[in-house]
């Protein structure tokens, strides 16, 4: 016998960064944020627009927001930007070495090999690892090889579909090589356009109730063990632990109450649901999630 009773199912995108800045100098470390920013985040909920029906949650980890408007405001700076930035003709040894070792971290099959320029410079470095020593690649690149791989790396991180709409982005993929400075610097202008119209998009289609939005606590702690260390053992017994036990709830009560707090300011409304960090849940971090007012949390 058949049943043909519907199946319920939950889309929850849980959209996470942790923090990348250095706290001494405000610098960047990795540029993810600003990578996925141009790669993934738009695209994601912009497609929704097309299935209004389809209804979504996203949750979005307070500290990739604040990132986010870090790099849209122009407070934020990392190294692959500066190196991106910087004259293809004035690069020193260690900027070249730097392209090299760090310009290929794309999936080769799905963002490189589209390239056949970009595929071409990686088979010239060589397809093994040079345990971050290039200087014996370095002398086969020529100027325009460098300037080349600028481009065509953060090319490769932009949306297929964002460049399918964008006259100017379409020409630098039928261009191919053989790229110009100014060409370079309106990508670069590109990737911050996309990066502007990220929040309001995902503000945009919660307003118009195709998407829920949920928030975790603001750094992404996981909840239990800022509670206390010791409830790791009520999962894994056998687990070793540090000696000297950790048990500061009024920590854990303040990132979720700072992380509410940064949400609603920056969409409007306070979230209904919380995905505990890493799905992290015991009966302490869950009685403070409800204090605050949460309806749902999920873990899996």
């Amino acid at each position: 016998m058949k049943d043909n009773s519907p199946i319920h199912v939950a889309f929850l995108w849980h959209m996470h960064q942790p923090t990348y800045k250095d706290p001494i100098d405000g610098r960047y470390l990795l540029p993810w944020v600003r990578l996925h920013g141009t790669k993934d985040y738009y695209d994601m909920v912009h497609i929704l627009e097309r299935y209004p029906n389809i209804h979504q949650t996203f949750n979005i980890v307070p500290s990739l927001l604040e990132q986010i408007i870090d790099y849209t405001e122009g407070r934020a700076k990392d190294r692959f930007l500066d190196v991106t930035t910087k004259p293809a003709d004035i690069l020193t040894l260690d900027d070249k070495r730097f392209l090299l070792d760090k310009f290929f971290l794309a999936n080769w099959e799905n963002m490189i090999m589209p390239f056949p320029r970009y595929w071409e410079l990686l088979k010239k470095k060589g397809l093994h690892s040079y345990n971050g020593n290039f200087s014996e690649a370095v002398r086969y690149y020529a100027v325009q090889d460098f300037l080349d791989l600028q481009v065509l790396f953060n090319l490769a991180w932009i949306d297929p579909s964002l460049r399918d709409d964008d006259d100017f982005l379409k020409g630098l993929i039928k261009k191919g090589e053989y790229f110009t400075e100014d060409e370079k610097s309106r990508l670069v202008e590109k990737q911050y356009d996309v990066l502007k119209i990220i929040i309001p998009e995902y503000r945009k289609m919660q307003d118009l109730g195709i998407i829920e939005l949920s928030t975790s606590p603001y750094y992404h702690p996981i909840l239990p063990l800022v509670c206390d260390t010791d409830s790791a053992r009520e999962a894994m017994s056998w687990v070793e632990l540090p000696n000297s036990r950790f048990v500061h709830p009024e920590d854990a009560m303040e990132q979720i109450a700072k992380g509410i707090r940064y949400h609603e300011n920056v969409f409007g409304k306070k979230p209904a649901g919380m995905w505990p960090p890493e799905g992290g849940v015991s009966e302490d971090a869950v009685s403070l999630i409800v204090r605050h007012g949460i309806n749902w949390i999920a873990t899996d």
